[in-house]
């Protein structure tokens, strides 16, 4: 349906620049700054909650370090987004935090929200590729990633360029989407249809089992802490997405190629995706060894 333009970083720039202001305005995080997915985890017993639930298992990496290393922690967003978590993150604990992002929008949408926060000797946000950061990216005792790995071209190049900023003894965190041990099987027709639909519109590059996420992590020279499934935690099939879901369906063939319509048919297949078990809602939390 669709053609690849230029690369897969040009796509996930491209994307997020002509989209960041719309998720803002009329997304389910609109009240809180946060593009990421509600999970109604532990302790969670309002929306704003859920949609704040990733933002405190980040936060839960937090303490513990502090512990472990002279403060302010130093903290890395790897696809910051509009920086909510990290603001969230210097609300809470005496961080020092840099976020990364490819959009020129959500860089200027971070740095704006950082002004008007009074974080900014604490926070900052720069516009760049998580796979070549710049020089002024020093050693972090934290990075993270959320819903943001998937978009990669490659997740070997991802563990390595981590293991060059977290110090031993830091933690990466990844929360993101993975492929069940079942979507690399036989897959019936539209199932195959579903994963392909997942990595064309929801540019989910880095499609891979958590298995070989583990595996990767441990060549760079991480050691695996914890790892969470969080899919029975998704709002799924509400009826907001069972109307998207009819939309998508007579929607498919149109001849729009831009990125709103792209971006309903991949949201929808990750949904079928998840609630059929071919993809899975992960958090993977890993130490890096010394």
């Amino acid at each position: 349906m669709w053609k690849r333009s230029g690369t897969p970083v040009d796509e996930v720039r491209r994307y997020y620049d002509q989209n960041t202001v719309r998720f803002e305005r009329f997304g389910h995080g609109r009240d809180t700054g946060s593009i990421h997915r509600a999970v109604r985890g532990e302790g969670v017993t309002s929306r704003a909650d859920a949609l704040r639930y990733l933002d405190r298992l980040i936060l839960a990496e937090v303490k513990p370090l502090e512990a472990a290393f002279p403060a302010p922690l130093r903290v890395l967003d790897l696809g910051c987004g509009v920086g909510s978590t990290l603001l969230y993150l210097a609300e809470h604990a005496p961080i020092r935090g840099t976020g990364v992002t490819l959009s020129g929008v959500q860089a200027q949408r971070a740095a704006e929200r950082i002004a008007a926060s009074g974080l900014g000797d604490r926070v900052r946000c720069l516009e760049a590729n998580f796979l070549e950061l710049p020089e002024s990216v020093g050693p972090a005792e934290l990075a993270f990633s959320i819903e943001a790995f998937v978009h990669g071209p490659d997740p070997a190049a991802y563990f390595a360029a981590t293991a060059r900023h977290v110090v031993p003894g830091g933690r990466l965190v990844v929360c993101d989407d993975f492929l069940t041990p079942r979507a690399e099987g036989t897959l019936k027709r539209r199932e195959a249809r579903t994963l392909d639909e997942v990595r064309r519109c929801w540019l989910a590059h880095t499609l891979i089992t958590s298995d070989r996420a583990i595996a990767l992590a441990e060549r760079a020279g991480y050691r695996l802490e914890r790892n969470l499934d969080l899919t029975p935690r998704l709002e799924l099939r509400r009826l907001r997405d069972r109307v998207i879901g009819a939309a998508v369906l007579f929607g498919r063939h149109l001849p729009q190629r831009g990125y709103r319509l792209r971006s309903l048919i991949g949201g929808n297949a990750l949904q079928q995706a998840l609630v059929s078990g071919l993809i899975e809602f992960r958090c993977l939390v890993w130490r890096r060894e010394g």
